[in-house]
This record gives structure tokens, sequence and C-alpha cells, in this order.
């Protein structure tokens, strides 16, 4: 009778140990998941900051911009660039988009301001050091909120350059502290509950261990196997929410059997899958708007800068020209080679045209087709620029390539005519069709079939 009440008091110690490690597991997964959703949301919203600010930098001409006052208010210039900050203003969730001009020694001053309520020209800006650093020409958002006195932001800055490469002014763009904050605050309540629900079933299931016998174990674990997918569901649903591609981690390695007596098969898949949730994480910047084969711009920035143009085009207020790029003989390479050495081409092709145009000018919107938007109307600068692509290529062809395949572009251009083009499109279209006129009859034929 002894030896029985003996061994039930080991088994209960047993299961008691067992349902602190759950508990405790659930708990530090459930902290670990809330921090790491914070910071993707936080990183996901920095990114797209980023995007704006550094969007609305691109279509302002730093010349102008350099030299624009108050006194100029009624030209063309001084219009255009309050037109531009104003289409933002008016289409993109933020709280103020304005210009910044650096006077040197760290002090910034407002420029234009196309708000309700503007800064007074050259009235002093709140420093902070992303806005130094994109001063120095680098983008960069604040790390904490500052207040000035329209309220509380964070700020995201870029530097906007005139034509020989200098910074000639910055754009800031503001976000209400109040919505940025919500908005982790809200991604943290929602994973916060479902842990602490998670945690309650942990617990209910611990208090069930602890009046069980022996024999319930193989069922307790059972319980465990079911929490364990439910975390997963969980892991998923904060992917989802940052944004993640997640596709690619059905095909991922297999996961082990789970064994229902072994509960370090538990532990292993849960350090699995704070693995993975890191891994997604790391994958959210890559998904937006960069092409994964080449590092250029991808379709989906493509179509957002040319909604941007087409505003312009309605407001008068577009001056660009297309430059369209087909690389020849792709699919020989890809017949070949294979499309591994077909996507090393791509990328040559890409980084040439990058190094004429810079990388956020160059969209990669198809198979072998690329598009440069350039703010140039002059003949002669788009000369100069194929004739620096054929440079770069010439360059990427002397050195020795796995797919034994000299490089050669297809090219075309546009040049924006306010006369004629009614859209983006309409420029897009005349330069495609010369891009078609100079592509090699072979490479041709081999699209068609």
């Amino acid at each position: 009778m002894k030896s029985e009440k003996r061994k039930i008091s080991t088994t209960s110690k047993y299961l008691l140990l067992l349902a602190v490690f759950s508990i405790l597991a659930n708990t530090i997964l459930g902290v670990l998941l809330t921090r790491q959703s914070s910071a993707a949301i936080r990183s996901s919203m920095r990114a797209r900051m980023l995007d704006i600010s550094n969007t609305a930098a691109c279509l302002l001409d730093g010349d102008i911009l350099r030299n624009i006052s108050p006194e100029d208010e009624g030209t063309a210039e001084y219009h255009s660039v309050m037109a531009m900050l104003t289409t933002f203003q008016d289409n993109i969730a933020l709280s103020y988009i304005y210009c910044i001009r650096d006077m040197g020694n760290g002090e910034f001053v407002f420029g234009l301001d196309p708000s309700d309520d503007p800064a007074e020209f050259g009235s002093p800006v709140a420093y902070t050091d992303a806005l130094y650093q994109a001063s120095r020409g680098t983008s960069a958002v604040d790390d904490v909120p500052y207040e000035d006195a329209w309220g509380s932001f964070y700020s995201a800055y870029s530097p906007v350059f005139d034509s020989t490469g200098k910074v000639a002014g910055i754009v800031g763009v503001d976000f209400s502290r109040e919505w940025y904050d919500a908005q982790i605050k809200a991604m943290v309540r929602t994973t916060t509950i479902a842990c602490v629900a998670f945690l309650v079933v942990g617990i209910a299931i611990a208090m069930l261990l602890i009046n069980k016998s022996r024999a319930r174990v193989r069922t307790v674990n059972e319980h465990l196997k079911g929490l364990s997918v439910g975390l997963e569901t969980l892991m998923l649903e904060v992917q989802n929410m940052a944004g993640v591609d997640i596709s690619d981690a059905a095909g991922g390695e297999e996961t082990e059997r789970f064994d229902i007596d072994d509960l370090d098969s538990l532990t292993r898949k849960l350090a699995a899958m704070q693995a993975d949730l890191h891994a997604q994480i790391d994958q959210v910047h890559e998904q937006a708007y960069f092409d994964k084969t080449t590092g250029v711009m991808n379709k989906e920035c493509y179509l957002s800068t040319q909604n941007v143009m087409d505003d312009m085009v309605r407001e008068g207020l577009a001056e660009f020209s297309i430059l369209i790029f087909n690389l020849n003989e792709l699919s020989e390479i890809n017949r070949t080679y294979g499309h591994g050495y077909g996507d090393m081409a791509l990328k040559d092709a890409a980084n040439a045209l990058s190094s004429v145009f810079g990388k956020d000018r160059v969209f990669r919107i198809g198979g072998d087709e690329f598009i440069a938007i350039a703010e140039t109307t002059s003949l002669s600068d788009i000369q100069n620029g194929f004739s620096s692509v054929d440079f770069r290529i010439a360059a990427e062809n002397v050195k020795e390539k796995p797919y034994h395949t000299h490089l050669s572009l297809s090219m075309g251009y546009a040049v924006f005519d306010p006369e004629t083009d009614k859209s983006f499109m309409d420029v897009y279209r005349r330069a495609d069709r010369m891009r078609d006129e100079s592509r090699p009859a072979c490479s041709a034929r081999h699209d068609e079939a």
C-alpha cells in the first residue's frame, strides 16, 4: 500500500514538472511572438514611410528646389513643386509633407509646405538624427518620435539631388505618433490576447494533468500536440499580418514526426517555429518593391510610379521620357544553359542599366523587359544614356561568363509630348514600338515561338 502511494506521488511530481514546462513554454513563446510581430510591423511601417519620402524626392527637381523661395509664388517652378507635394498630401495617409533646407552646422529650416497650416518658410525644423543623415545623402526614419508646434510625429526624410549629384534639399514626411503607436498596439494586443488564450488553455491542461494518473500521459501529450498546431497557426497569422509571402514555407524541409510520448519533440518543434518566424521577418522588405532576381525595382513599384506619373500628366506637370530595354537571346540562354544562367544574364543586364540610370529608376516589368523612367526630355541626354548602356554591356561581355553568350539589348524610347500624350501609357506604347523595331529578327522569332 505504501509502495502504491509512493508511485502515485512520483507520478504527480512528473506530471507537475511537465505541466510547468508547458506553461513556461507558452509564456516564453507568447512574449517572443509579441516582440517579433511588433518588430516586424515597425520594420514594415518604416519601409513604407521611406517608400513615400523616396518617391516624392525622386519626383522633385533638385535644381529647382535649391533656388525656390516664397517670392517665386506664381511661377511654373513654384507651382510644380507645390503640386507634387500636394498630390502626396491629398492621396496618402500621412500628416504632413514638406521641403527642408540644410543651413549647415546641424541647423535646418522649412521650405515649401502645402498643408492647411503650413510652417513659415525659413522657420527652424526640429533636429533629429534621421534628418541629419538625410542631409548627408541617405534616406532615414526617426527611431523615436519628436514634438513640435504641430504635434508629435515620426518622420521619414529623403534627400533631393540636383544635376551635379549634390543634396539640394530634403523631403520630410510626418506620420502622427498616435497613428503609428496605434498600429503597433493593435498588433501587440491581438498577439497578446491569442497568447493569453493559449496560456489559459495550458493552465487548464496542467490542472487536468495533475489530477490524472500515469495512464493519462498519452492523452495529455495529445493535447500538447494540438496546442503546438495552434501555435503554428498563430505564427502563420503573424507572418501574414507582417505582409510576408509564406508560399515558400510549405516547400521547406519536412518537420520531424511528432511523437506523442516525447516532450523533446515538442521543444524542437517550437524552436523551429521561432527560427521560421525570424526568417520570414527578414523577407518583409525584400517582398515589397524589389525584384528578387535582378535587384532593381519590381512591377508593383512600376505600377505605383505609373499612377503618380498619370496624376502629373493630368495636372499638366509631367516632364519625362521612357526608355525600354529587352535582353536579347534570353530564351536561347535559358534553353541552352538553363534558367539559372538566364537569371545571371538578367542580373548582369540590370546592373548595367542601374549603373547608368540609378537602381530606383530602373524597373523589371516582364521576363526580359526593363524600363527606365527619366526626368529628362533632351534627346542628347537620352542618346548619351543609350551610349553609356552600350559601354556597360560591352564591359560585361569582356568578362568570362558561365552562359557563354554576349549580352545585347534592344532599346526604344519616347519623350512625353503634352500636345498628344494623354497618359503614361501613350508614351510607353511609342517607346515599345521603337524597341520592337530595334530587336533582332532571331530574337523576335524566339519570342513568337
